[in-house]
């Protein structure tokens, strides 16, 4: 079995999407790309696919092994991805990826839409709760009008914490 991930091992380097996909490319890794060209459920024209995002590529030994980022749009975070390279999943990159995503937003709501059930999973354990479509604000929800989904597997999540006494609150179980 493989051991897995520890933050410690892990380092991380902020840059644009475009650096992020050829960061992986040097490598010899072409399997992540920009999110015009992963998305098939939303159109790659909206600004969920082309607002301009801050990646946050990890690293383990000098090699790309793991990308997640938002785009701000207009007064939202919209969710840019996450990806894990195929031989270093189901070590808990993903999560590493998710915490320092919330590191990073600050107290700005964050909205993510994610096919995949077990990274919905991931989301879910980090505090991200699932909404409805329309229970987007009009600025998240405008860039996908008129697109149907499928609910069974589509999953729209919602972060809006960014106080850290909140966090500590929700995870004690206690009222202060």
């Amino acid at each position: 079995m493989v051991e897995p991930f520890s933050p410690s091992d892990i380092t991380f380097k902020e840059m644009s999407e475009e650096e992020a996909v050829k960061e992986f490319q040097n490598d010899g890794y072409f399997e992540y790309a920009k999110r015009r060209v992963r998305y098939r459920s939303i159109p790659n024209d909206s600004a969920w696919a082309t607002a301009p995002a801050r990646m946050f590529v990890a690293y383990y030994e000098n090699k790309p092994v793991g990308v997640i980022g938002f785009a701000k749009y207009k007064n939202v975070l919209l969710g840019a991805g996450v990806h894990v390279r195929k031989e270093y999943r189901r070590r808990g990159l993903t999560g590493i990826l998710i915490d320092k995503l919330l590191s990073e937003k600050g107290s700005t709501t964050l909205y993510v839409n994610i096919m995949n059930p077990s990274v919905s999973s991931s989301y879910r354990r980090k505090g991200f709760t699932d909404m409805k479509e329309e229970n987007l604000p009009e600025d998240a929800r405008e860039a996908i009008e008129g697109i149907g989904f499928q609910d069974q597997v589509q999953k729209w999540l919602v972060n809006n914490s960014g106080n850290w006494f909140e966090e500590v609150r929700k995870w004690n179980g206690k009222k202060y």
